[in-house]
């Protein structure tokens, strides 16, 4: 509530507060009047008619009394006369309290009483008139004791009468006092009241008014100061103004250039979309670079990205194609206008730079290298040709090819959507703790009194029981950069199958996990905590191409000093040369299925696979053939005294609950 309303309810009050005064003068008065009314009205002429009656009383005895003395007949007959005309005088008395609804406490038992001795008076009176007209001297004097008696309390009956109309008149006069008094307090602390509001009202206006002058003061001194400030603000406007211009190209160039190259970055390539409607699309990515980010560092990183930003700008030889680093390590040609170069062209120009920029020896200061780069290539889709680029490269990488062209037939398109759904599920499944393993039975083939192992085999589970095949989900993790919760997922899985059921098992460990710092920490964080690491078996994959031979060699050391024995996955295949055997500290031979599958028909197959188990045996490694899927199979790998024997014809990958117990038929 502000001030003026303060102020304006306080006098509100005020007037309410002298207005209460008034009315309660007003009450005071009518009260008085009515009361003065009453007395005047009913009360004086109750009183009246009330010592009327007590006359008449008195007038009667004395008649009574004189016609004794006198001895007159004559008056002795006019005295049943004055007894009539005092019970007339009662009864008007006693109608007249009725009909003004006068209540006084005892006076209806004592007009009843009055009227009794009335009656009593009227017998003792008769009895005393005939003694006197026989002249029974002794009858007189008894009647008349007996007459004075009744007249006695015929008398203190009046008088009580008269006492009250009395006190009923006095306790009238005593309320009208009180009433008074009552209203002369009351109205002395409502006017007091109202006058020190009326004051407090006069007071704070007044400090309000002297509060108003002084606001106009500080109001002129602010209206200069204001005035100078407008001068100073008009002064710096053109700075401003300039400034705002200055920052705006700024603004511009963030938003619009890739801070690092200074090129042109995603947002302008993609706004340039709109307006020069593209057609020819070449996107570049340097393969393996967050490698060499790991190795050397970012700020290298970073110089390497910039070189490599002026190569490509050097190449860029005509008005008509537009050169875009787009974020990271990738980089986008795209040409405005195709008629003026055709698609074979275009190709054979980014093939040209592919083969340039490979051969191009990058220096700073005493480091030298050189990098790979890939590239998609799209010629349609307008505003998704960027997209399609992408999927073009992905190609690339996925079939390690350095060009890829997006065809027009959508099956790259369906092969990202394809990929972009089963990211979904992944992610769901990670979420939801359904990547699950199935463990396949690795069956010991010459000595019988040995183990049967289970390898743990990873598998994503949907919502609606349906299984998913790695091969269909473990390039979108890498891609995604969740390959390592796979790993742990499998590691959780695998554990609590060893302790539940104390068998052993074995994992596979790719050369990603090996080379994640994470992962790796993960991994001996977890066998720090594990109490079965004797039962637990890590398989290298072998198809992978060991590239730090030194961090694979101290894996595999720190491995085996808690007890864990490893395996050589996939031997045989892929990158696989036996001094991998000769090298690495292994326990086991796993012989790839591209050896195993068909050794019942293919003599050659038999000589390599006995000749790695002989080599295994002696250097002192256990092997174990991939891809048993038949008793004809198993027999071969038998007499090649091969170890152990993994396959569909020895137990298919399943929940753990179907193999227990397994036993080897």
């Amino acid at each position: 509530m502000n001030f003026k309303a303060k102020l304006y309810f306080t006098i509100l009050i005020s007037f309410i507060l002298l207005s209460y005064s008034l009315y309660l003068n007003s009450r005071s008065i009518s009260s008085t009047s009515a009361m003065i009314d009453y007395i005047d009205t009913k009360q004086i002429k109750l009183s009246n008619m009330t010592f009327k009656f007590n006359h008449n009383v008195a007038l009667h005895q004395s008649n009574i009394l004189q016609s004794i003395i006198i001895e007159d007949t004559h008056l002795i007959d006019n005295i049943h006369t004055s007894l009539d005309s005092l019970q007339q005088s009662l009864e008007n008395l006693e109608s007249f309290i009725n009909k003004n609804n006068i209540r006084i406490d005892g006076i209806e038992e004592t007009i009843i009483t009055i009227k009794n001795r009335i009656i009593k008076y009227k017998e003792s009176e008769k009895s005393l008139i005939k003694a006197i007209k026989a002249k029974e001297h002794n009858t007189i004097h008894n009647s008349l004791i007996n007459f004075q008696t009744i007249t006695l309390e015929f008398s203190h009956d009046t008088d009580q009468l008269i006492r009250l109309v009395d006190y009923k008149l006095k306790q009238k006069i005593e309320m009208l006092k009180n009433a008074n008094e009552q209203t002369q307090k009351d109205t002395l602390y409502t006017f007091v009241l109202a006058v020190l509001l009326i004051v407090f009202a006069v007071y704070k206006l007044s400090e309000r008014h002297s509060a108003t002058e002084k606001e106009l003061m500080l109001g002129e001194k602010a209206e200069i100061e204001q005035k100078k400030l407008q001068s100073q603000l008009l002064k710096y406007n053109d700075d401003l103004e300039e400034e705002i211009s200055k920052k705006s190209a700024e603004l511009h160039q963030k938003i619009y250039t890739h801070f690092l190259s200074g090129l042109p970055n995603r947002n302008k390539l993609l706004e340039d979309s709109y307006i020069y409607k593209f057609k020819q699309m070449a996107l570049l990515n340097i393969d393996k670079f967050q490698k060499f980010n790991d190795v050397y560092g970012e700020e290298v990183g970073n110089i390497a990205l910039k070189l490599t930003a002026d190569f490509l700008t050097s190449e860029v030889d005509d008005d008509n194609t537009l050169l875009y680093h787009i974020g990271g390590d990738e980089f986008v040609f795209a040409v405005k206008d195709s008629t003026k170069l055709n698609n074979t062209y275009f190709i054979e120009k980014i093939e040209d730079i592919l083969k340039k920029y490979r051969r191009e020896n990058f220096i700073y200061e005493d480091k030298k290298f050189s990098f790979i780069m890939s590239a998609g290539l799209a010629f349609s889709g307008s505003r998704k040709m960027l997209a399609y680029a992408d999927m073009a490269l992905k190609d690339a990488k996925k079939r390690n090819v350095q060009i890829s062209i997006f065809n027009d037939d959508k099956e790259l398109e369906k092969i990202h959507k394809e990929d972009i759904e089963c990211s979904k599920k992944l992610m769901h499944a990670i979420d939801t703790n359904n990547i699950i393993s199935f463990f396949q039975p690795i069956a010991p083939i010459q000595d019988g009194s040995l183990d049967i192992k289970y390898e743990s085999l990873i598998r994503l589970r949907e919502d609606d029981g349906n299984i998913i095949a790695p091969f269909r989900f473990i390039n979108v993790a890498k891609q995604n950069r969740v390959y390592h919760k796979l790993t742990q997922a499998i590691i959780n899985n695998t554990f609590e199958v060893i302790s539940k059921y104390d068998i052993p098992c074995s994992i596979n460990i790719s050369m990603e996990d090996i080379e994640n710092d994470r992962t790796v920490q993960m991994l001996y964080t977890k066998f720090d905590e594990f109490e079965y690491n004797n039962h637990l078996t890590i398989e290298l994959l072998e198809t992978e191409e060991f590239k730090d031979y030194k961090r694979v060699y101290d894996f595999c050391l720190k491995v085996k000093s808690y007890g864990i024995k490893v395996a050589l996955d996939d031997f045989g295949a892929g990158y696989s040369n036996f001094s991998h055997a000769l090298n690495l500290p292994i326990d086991y031979i796993k012989i790839d299925s591209s050896l195993i599958s068909n050794i019942d028909r293919d003599m050659n197959s038999q000589i390599m696979v006995e000749t790695i188990v002989g080599l295994a045996h002696k250097l002192n490694i256990q092997t174990i053939a991939e891809y048993v899927s038949s008793k004809e199979i198993l027999d071969v790998v038998k007499r090649l005294n091969v170890d152990y024997a993994q396959g569909y014809h020895i137990g298919k990958p399943e929940e753990i609950e179907q193999h227990i117990p397994y036993l080897l038929t």
